[in-house]
């Protein structure tokens, strides 16, 4: 609890730090705040401290995800030093805003009542309907938060009605207590209860971007500033992907024979409309977006096989996937400045001669994405298919292979275009952080897939 008030003030103060015109230390601030968090946060492993009647716990695997979430930060904010470097005005609101959406992510984490996690999708979701549109002169970004906010809106709806039908009839808001309700019923629930829960689930898929309620994805990944689109991609993704597995692990599970069915179509929706909808992409930053919503299938393979290592499979897939972002983003923004401006994938044309260690950082990261080995990647999609064909899932498991090796021909695709001749002289300019915050990435989707390798040979 101690970390999540210290976010808050982190917050506050950020933002003081902006009236009083210190956009020099912001950064430095952030990251020190959010390392005193981590600090915090790691105290809580084992204790199992429960607050506000039991609304929230925070265990371990909260306090795992929440440890993700707040590195992850951290590196993004590094990142955002040069970022920000020409931004002149609105920069504490922009890492302030991150920070709150941070604390809706904890909360997303470590519920185990609707109320709260209701506060944490909001809290973690205004700040982005916010940023989405961080650029006020710009039509796309204007855009991407416009569409947002309404579908986000519309999403919230069918949550809180969902979770009105759910306490009609349970007469309650905790997870435990409808978790004791639903077993009781022994497979025949009321259609309103059954209509309630499919409604929440719909209202958690959208946070992931899971088929078909991913058409806000691409929009709002392209047209909102790209460290934004960072944030979303990894933070935001994170908290979704956890409140997911914790709302079917607390409450819901074993799910009505009807809703596990959906469930299971929604993830082949969601891994054919991500791998197919990325090969038809020539932006960089929609690619990614169905990329990400490609993940999100793989993700929900994993949490509905449901295994007494599905949570730390989840943790490590989502780790070492954002951790593979979040450097791959820094080297589009360094291509896209040297081609003013442009965002379709030949704007990486020329990286091999221009920064030979670049390019090769970029095909591990992109290969660690495709989930080539030796790296994290791999390691990640291999753990999944464990899972899913152990509990017995073999169709569905063969039909994720088949997407990954598509999946596998877009990732290649844009590091073809890494090492294709440019037409023109694209001068790159790298500063030292950002080139330590590509390097230390690269190491970790290295390290973290031989690490995990030998753990489990």
């Amino acid at each position: 609890m101690s970390a999540l008030i210290i976010t808050v003030v982190l917050g506050i103060v950020v933002l003081y730090l902006g009236f009083l015109n210190k956009k020099a230390i912001l950064s430095p601030v952030a990251v020190a705040g959010l390392l005193v968090v981590l600090w915090f946060t790691s105290g809580e492993w084992n204790s199992g401290a429960a607050y506000f009647h039991d609304m929230v716990v925070f265990d371990n695997f909260s306090v795992a995800f929440n440890i993700s979430m707040i590195i992850l930060t951290i590196l993004i904010f590094l990142f955002g030093m040069d970022y920000y470097r020409t931004m002149e005005f609105h920069v504490s609101e922009h890492y302030a805003l991150m920070i709150f959406a941070l604390t809706g992510a904890f909360l997303m984490t470590s519920f185990s009542n609707f109320i709260m996690l209701f506060l944490g999708i909001e809290i973690l979701s205004i700040p982005l309907y916010i940023l989405a549109g961080g650029k006020k002169y710009s039509y796309r970004s204007n855009e991407a938060s416009f569409k947002y906010f309404m579908l986000g809106s519309f999403a919230t709806t069918i949550f809180l009605f969902g979770i009105a039908l759910i306490y009609g009839t349970t007469a309650s808001f905790y997870l435990p207590e409808i978790e004791q309700y639903v077993a009781g019923c022994n497979g025949e629930l009321h259609p309103m209860l059954m209509i309630g829960l499919l409604f929440v689930l719909i209202g958690v898929a959208f946070k992931i971007a899971a088929a078909p309620f991913h058409f806000w994805s691409p929009d709002v990944y392209e047209g909102a500033p790209t460290l934004v689109t960072v944030f979303m991609s990894t933070v935001a993704k994170t908290a979704g992907i956890a409140a997911f597995y914790r709302l079917l692990g607390m409450g819901l599970l074993p799910l009505p024979v009807p809703l596990e069915r959906a469930l299971w179509v929604m993830t082949g929706l969601t891994l054919l409309v991500g791998n197919m909808g990325a090969l038809r992409q020539t932006s960089f930053k929609r690619l990614l977006a169905y990329s990400s919503i490609a993940h999100s299938g793989f993700i929900m393979l994993a949490m509905l096989s449901q295994h007494d290592n599905s949570a730390s499979t989840l943790l490590y897939y989502t780790f070492v996937y954002s951790l593979a972002v979040i450097p791959v983003f820094i080297i589009f923004i360094l291509v896209k400045r040297a081609s003013n401006g442009l965002e379709q994938l030949s704007a990486f044309n020329g990286l091999f001669r221009e920064k030979p260690w670049i390019a090769a950082a970029f095909v591990i990261l992109m290969a660690s994405l495709a989930g080539i080995p030796p790296t994290s990647g791999f390691l990640a999609k291999f753990q999944v298919f464990v899972l899913s064909i152990g509990q017995g899932y073999l169709f569905i498991s063969l039909f994720a292979i088949v997407m990954a090796i598509v999946g596998v021909y877009y990732y290649f695709m844009v590091i073809r275009e890494a090492y294709t001749e440019s037409e023109f002289a694209k001068p790159i300019v790298l500063n030292q952080l950002n080139a330590a915050l590509i390097l230390i990435c690269t190491l970790g989707v290295l390290i973290l897939g031989i690490f995990y390798r030998a753990i489990i040979i």
